[in-house]
């Protein structure tokens, strides 16, 4: 349960370029969830430690709550024309950049303003490629998470995580792995997840806080989700739908379980939970335990992700929508 050579590799050149440089913007895609905040943080903490300096800021105006256990979840910033650079990095600008969690520049939102030469960027994601976005890039799909690729950093680099580093390393496998139940739990997340835990990550904390904490309105709207529950194709696939009155007012983070209640259904082989976040426009997050690759989906439609977990938005009616989306499906089937 060794890292493999060619990861090594790319620790190893990644440990260099931090050497290197300073001045760091560290970024992940657009609607970050746990293993993009988590894998910023880290990466943050791990850059204090080799007395660097990083400035984390995400393209959304609002970052999920859920995760402001972590230790500089404060210090996330989110984009702005007015940055404090200079309270955070000792140039006063970006003179490096980190990408991490993200496949290409159409997920990267207004980060893509702030990004210095191609040749001072290093990107970390477990995404399939959609762009090459620094001279120096670490893509291996067969990872976990982007927060397993960063630990690995840190082991090479000689850096032992402390609590901190430990928990935000431990938030990003645990989110990206649905708790170690998804298809892309390796041997080596168990190896590391313990070793974070002998280092002051607190699992049972972790988990409740980011599956199990939900508002009483979140809970609400969980059951009028499962209830508008539909199969379509002999049962293959089930669907999910919320419309846009529903969702008024609704923290969408505390509603993400419902992507994979969809595809929790015997005999299903695709989930489809489809939320109308604007008049006539929807967002769609995919769920496969079947041979069907929904990131192939999601591309026919703009989107990504990954073979079991991808998403994707959608103009249109509902059904129309669903139709669309059950007619891409069907080619696989």
């Amino acid at each position: 349960m060794k890292i493999n050579t060619e990861a090594l590799k790319k620790a190893k050149e990644i440990i260099a370029f931090f050497k290197t440089h300073d001045n760091f913007l560290i970024s992940a895609h657009i609607h970050a969830d746990g293993d993009a905040i988590a894998s910023v943080i880290a990466v943050h903490l791990l850059l204090s430690k080799m007395n660097k300096s990083s400035i984390m800021v995400l393209h959304d105006q609002k970052i999920d709550q859920r995760y402001n256990y972590l230790q500089a979840f404060e210090r996330l910033h989110s984009f702005s024309e007015n940055l404090p650079l200079r309270q955070f990095l000792p140039s006063g600008k970006i003179e490096s950049a980190i990408l991490l969690d993200v496949p290409g520049f159409g997920r990267l939102g207004d980060i893509s303003k702030l990004l210095p030469a191609q040749e001072k960027i290093v990107k970390i994601d477990h995404h399939p490629m959609e762009d090459t976005m620094g001279d120096l890039e670490w893509v291996d799909e067969h990872c976990s998470s982007t927060s397993a690729m960063i630990y690995e950093i840190a082991e090479q680099a000689g850096i032992a995580p402390d609590k901190e580093l430990a928990s935000a390393l431990y938030t990003g496998i645990v989110y990206d792995t649905g708790r170690f139940s998804f298809s892309n739990s390796r041997a080596r997340d168990y190896l590391i997840a313990s070793r974070l835990v002998e280092s002051g990550a607190d699992p049972a904390f972790i988990t409740n806080r980011i599956f199990f904490e939900n508002s009483f309105s979140a809970l609400k709207t969980i059951g009028k989700g499962l209830f508008s529950l539909e199969n379509y194709l002999q049962g293959a696939v089930n669907v999910i739908s919320l419309d846009l009155q529903t969702l008024q007012n609704q923290d969408q983070s505390e509603i993400e379980e419902l992507a994979n209640y969809s595809v929790a259904i015997r005999g299903g082989k695709v989930g489809l939970f489809i939320r109308e976040i604007k008049e006539g426009f929807f967002k769609i997050s995919l769920r496969s335990k079947s041979a069907v690759d929904v990131n192939r989906v999601a591309k026919a439609f703009d989107g990504g992700g990954h073979t079991r977990a991808a998403g994707c938005r959608i103009s249109g009616k509902k059904q129309q929508v669903i139709d669309k989306l059950l007619a891409e499906i069907s080619k696989q089937l």
